[in-house]
């Protein structure tokens, strides 16, 4: 469904570009550049050597200034795992990520080997780099004349996501806030917030939101995949209070349009997590 649009480097504003990969599955996340006057800063690092290499040969093809600052949407491995290939940067993320990727650690690595072994194999003795600065709530940065706004509307895919709004350009790195075409994985998230963050989201005065995953587009696009969670969060409630097994309700579901989606074998788990949403665990 991600996979007819555009890849690589995207300028997506004067300065801004959005690295996009193909397909936008598991590990196969996107990340943000923004040239400054004399430094840039790079938005995620992406999962695979390979991956970030690339990424950085495209930054040497449009600048050659340095990157002074990288900051982190969340904690997640296919997001931060290319961290230690930016020495040069100092590494920012909301509080929350930074707390989750020391706790998480390289563990998940294990868990990802069956479905992608080659990637994995890649991360093989890796440095997990944790982020040297930290903020809540918000905080804006300034990148020459241009402001950029580090926002954190609460849990939505995990606790400590972090968005990167461009005022002047109405732009917006969402991180794993949004997926477009892709199946949204709530396995750390809280699904009922995340809706919540998503309406939020939809109040800002933006054009363009770059997704964690598939292609940057329109609100619209972010509309969409919140009524994939809403669809599934519906129909799994009115499996829990009818008694029904997470499995069940899993069986239950209609996805309708959603089915098309990348990854949409992600349903039982989050479908899990909404049970635990439900019984209060979260």
């Amino acid at each position: 469904m991600a996979g007819d649009s555009p890849t690589g480097l995207i300028e997506v504003a004067d300065g801004v570009y959005a690295y996009v990969q193909a397909g936008g599955g598991l590990c196969v996340a996107n990340a943000g550049l923004i040239v400054g006057p004399e430094s840039c800063i790079v938005i995620d690092a992406l999962f695979a050597p390979s991956m970030t290499r690339a990424f950085r040969s495209e930054i040497a093809r449009v600048t050659e200034k340095p990157v002074r600052l990288l900051i982190e949407t969340h904690h997640h491995i296919d997001h931060t795992a290319g961290n230690a290939l930016f020495p040069e940067a100092q590494i920012i993320s909301h509080a929350n990520a930074r707390r989750e990727q020391e706790r998480v650690g390289t563990d998940v690595l294990e868990l990802l080997r069956p479905r992608i072994p080659d990637l994995v194999a890649e991360t093989d003795g890796f440095e997990l780099r944790l982020p040297d600065l930290t903020f809540d709530g918000q905080l804006t940065l300034h990148l020459g004349d241009r402001a950029l706004r580090l926002l954190h509307f609460g849990p939505a895919h995990t606790i400590g996501d972090a968005l990167v709004l461009l005022p002047d350009e109405r732009l917006l790195f969402a991180g794993d806030i949004a997926f477009h075409g892709v199946t949204p994985l709530g396995f750390e998230g809280h699904i009922g917030s995340w809706l919540d963050v998503c309406g939020r989201v939809d109040d800002l005065e933006i054009d363009t939101i770059v997704p964690g995953h598939g292609p940057p587009g329109p609100k619209d696009d972010l509309r969409r995949m919140a009524g994939y969670l809403r669809t599934i969060r519906e129909q799994a409630r009115d499996s829990f209070e009818a008694g029904r097994t997470p499995e069940e309700a899993t069986a239950a579901i209609e996805l309708g349009e959603y089915a098309s989606w990348t990854d949409s074998d992600r349903l039982p788990l989050n479908v899990g997590r909404l049970y635990q949403e439900f019984r209060g665990e979260i």
